[in-house]
């Protein structure tokens, strides 16, 4: 059930804040207006997106994603407002750990996302890797736990901690590389955490297995953990008659990074989206076209990985192509068609035999994360996109390249029409090359993806060992 301020929202934007864009006068044979790309239309598209910044989760962001609804239910398409919920942390202000037996000592301390605030002190007693076990002798009741990375998540190390009495928990470094140091998200039960490096967890802990008595202060002072809720937009329309049962998706992102308006950011992902789908409302098909408008991609691909999540194994094996547009307006790069894989599949190939360069160039797997998100759940994705990276602030419509916009939705356009049209057969799920849709699957759980990972199919948020 759609909020109120969803509807209080679609008010406003009735009264000018951002409209769907009437028809324009269309060319004067059908046959031509089908495959007509719209300029004008692309530019008000962006110019409505780029009149304010859009961050994840906000009254803005929520505007463009109303605005991406009405402008495809303009065009006949009924849509689905596909609310999702995520959590964010603001770093404490404050995070330190001292030690009686070292007064000028200076510890390499950090932090751990979703860590609780508290301080305290106490003495520190080594607690070995964390574990349940590691618990069972009730030494670490009312003190410091002092425990190795390594065979068990952080957030359990934090939960078995707690659970044991530990006042605090230190966890220091077995390896001499850094870490994604994150509890995936708010615990239900945790106590105040800091790590350490591994010189000095090895320091640490030779102190206390000498049996010398150690006593520190562990304060985490200023953290805050938000929820926080963002909405997807999801489009389809399907065949009348002869339904091959496949899904082809095209999709983009309708937030912005930060203060940016997002012209490019994804302005230009947006507009191409919803001119491909004008052009594909009324043409006669055999395959479903789905579009999803995602947001708070630019907080950690939020939307895509929600949407993956609810596909059923069933819906995911059912979709033969995914094209995901981000920032295909730039003035100073050339446009190309990529994937987190690196390898070939089918949109690839089709976007290659449309014109797009498929030679991944400096800066197009930085922004390769939210289409990871969809090819992870074993669906053959590409990312097409300008290969210029960043959300600069200066990202505005003065620095875009209408050509170029024009130009990508023009050959994503024709490789879903080599796809859907009824003249063509259907093609065997995986194609080019067989077993692509299995060998992505199999890629999902061994993947990292920007902080997340796939587990039995579920993208979860990364909270290593």
């Amino acid at each position: 059930m759609r909020s109120v301020r969803h509807y209080a929202l679609c008010a406003l934007l009735v009264c000018g804040t951002i409209l769907p864009i009437p028809f324009l006068s269309h060319r004067a044979h059908a046959e031509e207006a089908q495959d007509w790309i719209d300029s004008e239309r692309l530019y008000s598209h962006v110019e409505q997106l780029a009149r304010t910044a859009r961050p994840p989760a906000t009254e803005t962001e929520f505007a463009a994603a109303v605005y991406v609804e009405n402008t495809l239910r303009s065009y006949g398409y009924k849509t689905k407002l596909d609310p999702f919920s995520y959590y964010t942390y603001r770093k404490p202000t404050t995070l330190s750990l001292t030690m009686e037996e070292w007064p000028g000592q200076k510890w390499t301390v950090s932090g751990f996302a979703f860590g609780i605030n508290g301080t305290a002190t106490a003495e520190v007693v080594d607690a070995g890797l964390g574990r349940a076990v590691d618990f069972a002798n009730d030494a670490s009741r009312g003190k410091i736990a002092l425990v190795k990375r390594g065979e068990i998540s952080f957030g359990e190390k934090v939960r078995q901690a707690a659970a044991a009495g530990a006042v605090a928990l230190i966890i220091w470094n077995d390896r001499e590389e850094g870490w994604n140091a994150s509890l995936g998200e708010p615990l239900d039960i945790a106590v105040p955490v800091i790590a350490l490096s591994k010189a000095d967890g090895t320091k640490l802990q030779k102190r206390i297995m000498d049996k010398r008595r150690v006593n520190g202060t562990v304060k985490v002072e200023g953290a805050v953990s938000s929820k926080q809720t963002s909405y997807n937009i999801v489009a389809s329309r399907k065949p009348i008659q002869n339904d091959t049962g496949q899904v082809v998706l095209v999709s983009a992102h309708h937030d912005s990074a930060g203060l940016s308006v997002g012209a490019n950011h994804n302005g230009s992902g947006v507009a191409a989206l919803l001119e491909i789908a004008r052009n594909m409302a009324d043409k006669p098909i055999d395959t479903e076209v789905r579009f999803v408008s995602f947001g708070a991609v630019t907080s950690g691909n939020r939307g895509p990985i929600a949407y993956a999540n609810a596909l059923s194994a069933k819906e995911r094996q059912a979709m033969i192509a995914a094209f995901y547009v981000d920032g295909v307006g730039s003035q100073k790069a050339e446009l190309v068609a990529t994937n987190s894989l690196g390898n070939e599949n089918l949109p690839i190939q089709l976007l290659r035999e449309a014109g797009v360069s498929t030679t991944e160039k400096n800066g197009t797997r930085e922004r390769n994360g939210a289409a990871s998100s969809l090819a992870a759940a074993g669906i053959p994705t590409a990312l097409v996109t300008n290969a210029e990276t960043g959300h600069a602030k200066e990202d505005t419509l003065a620095q875009m390249d209408w050509e170029e916009i024009t130009k990508a939705t023009k050959a994503i356009l024709s490789a879903i029409h080599k796809i859907t049209e009824q003249t063509t057969p259907a093609y065997p799920l995986g194609s080019p090359n067989g077993g692509q849709l299995k060998a992505e699957s199999e890629a999902c759980s061994k993947r990292l993806l920007r902080g997340t990972f796939f587990i039995c199919g579920k993208m979860r948020e990364s909270n290593h060992v």
